[in-house]
């Protein structure tokens, strides 16, 4: 049941993506303004930038954009994908790691979807809890 640890990943990738995409867009907002002003904005003295250049600059902040949102919309569909084929998983060890690890349900919320008692869905999670402690004490 390593799908868990590759879902949160994949989510972190994704998060990671989009904080990248927000501070592109502030160097985006700095490249505008060297275009229109040319002058750099952290330097104190002013110092003339040439067009040619505060253009280029502003292309390379452009492609960068547009290649991290190629990059996290792939993410996105891979993430989409994974949790319609973990929401398809038979086996009640397979739907509590899901809607446990994955959903962030509590298990009494997971035992009334899933229609157990508490204690059984309890019993459930914490068998996969020591399968998977003995699967990382079996790599060491």
């Amino acid at each position: 049941m390593n799908f868990a640890h590759l879902y949160y990943d994949l989510t972190k990738e994704i998060e990671i993506l989009e904080l990248r995409l927000m501070d592109l867009e502030n160097e985006l907002q700095a490249a505008r303004k060297l275009c229109f002003t040319g002058m750099l904005p952290s330097d104190p003295q002013p110092v003339h930038v040439p067009l040619d250049v505060a253009l280029g600059q502003y292309d390379g902040v452009i492609a960068k954009i547009r290649e991290t949102s190629e990059r996290l919309a792939e993410k996105k569909l891979v993430r989409q994908k994974m949790e319609l084929a973990m929401r398809d998983f038979k086996g009640i060890e397979y739907q509590v790691a899901y809607l446990r690890d994955i959903k962030g349900l509590p298990l009494y919320k997971i035992a009334e979807e899933l229609g157990y008692s508490y204690d059984w869905i309890r019993k459930v999670s914490s068998r996969i809890k020591a399968q998977r402690r003995h699967k990382k004490v079996a790599k060491s």
